[in-house]
């Protein structure tokens, strides 16, 4: 059974329907496009068009422990089933979230929608301080509760920028200490849950800028995925969780030490090519072939 909620914001008036379940896939409609684009969130020039984004509604449980039914994100199609796997595991967890609201909410402000503590996914913008597509703007990248999980900045002073400012109170990130509740909707805590569902990369895991609230998949990745057909970029996504698995019961101590690589690594060295993207595009048959046979986990699984 689906409910309709009705959300208002600002000039935005837009209906969206939550299934009873934990976790649902939904099309983009045309009136959600349509917000979207006022709001600056796509434009032509995004990477990928509506066509090509999902909902992903869930439930989660909030800070209080009390369960909210209203949760959603935009994906890329492709990765859209992961990510609700991985908000399904979130929730059977209890693991807390701020809120989860769509970035036209928000007008696509990264800033406020951090200050917020609002967990997001898809929004085209650049990288701050950079020129290139945020991997936010191919829908795989996703931002969990900000706050608990702030984005630090070395300035060449010495000192550290934190966003949003209220994550000072969370750059110790020990979660249980002397006299002090316990920390929770710390990122670290769910790193085995996104890696599971293709999100390897963590930015808890860079040296500058840090940032703790952020989840992607390589650059590589995105842009292959958006060249390719739906059903061919799913079924790529799918081998890359495969590989992820296969590689984590072959190679577990290089798996516990964060020392497994990605599907994508290993596809590029049989295709004898740096890039993924440039062989999918000079050779989309080729790779593809390589793509379907089953996978059998060898050394590249470990980095070196």
């Amino acid at each position: 059974m689906n409910k309709t909620i009705i959300l208002l914001t600002g000039l935005f008036s837009v209906n969206y329907a939550y299934s009873e379940t934990v976790s649902s896939v939904s099309d983009i409609s045309k009136m959600a496009c349509e917000t979207m684009k006022k709001a600056g969130v796509i434009t032509a020039s995004s990477p990928v068009q509506c066509e090509r984004l999902k909902n992903v509604n869930f439930s989660y449980f909030d800070f209080s422990g009390q369960e909210r039914k209203k949760g959603r994100v935009v994906v890329l199609d492709a990765v859209a089933p992961h990510v609700a796997n991985i908000f399904t595991s979130l929730h059977a967890l209890k693991f807390p979230l701020h809120q989860a609201v769509p970035m036209e909410f928000y007008k696509g402000d990264d800033v406020v929608s951090m200050e917020e503590n609002n967990t997001s996914a898809f929004n085209y913008r650049v990288i701050a301080g950079q020129k290139s597509v945020s991997l936010h703007g191919y829908g795989v990248a996703i931002d969990i509760n900000p706050i608990q999980n702030p984005f630090l900045e070395f300035v060449p002073s010495g000192l550290v920028r934190v966003k949003p400012s209220k994550g000072v109170n969370y750059i110790n990130r020990m979660q249980y200490r002397i006299g002090k509740e316990p920390q929770k909707g710390f990122a670290e805590h769910v790193i085995d849950v996104f890696a599971k569902n293709g999100f390897q990369y963590w930015g808890g895991y860079w040296d500058t800028p840090i940032d703790y609230q952020h989840f992607q998949v390589s650059r590589d990745m995105a842009k292959t995925m958006t060249r390719m057909k739906v059903e061919d970029a799913a079924l790529f996504f799918n081998r890359y969780t495969e590989w992820y698995s296969a590689c984590q019961k072959s190679y577990p101590k290089a798996y516990s030490q964060a020392r497994v690589n990605d599907y994508v690594v290993y596809l590029t060295k049989r295709l004898g090519t740096p890039s993924l993207f440039e062989a999918y595009s000079n050779s989309p048959m080729k790779t593809l072939f390589l793509i379907n046979k089953k996978i059998n986990p060898t050394s590249t699984c470990v980095k070196k």
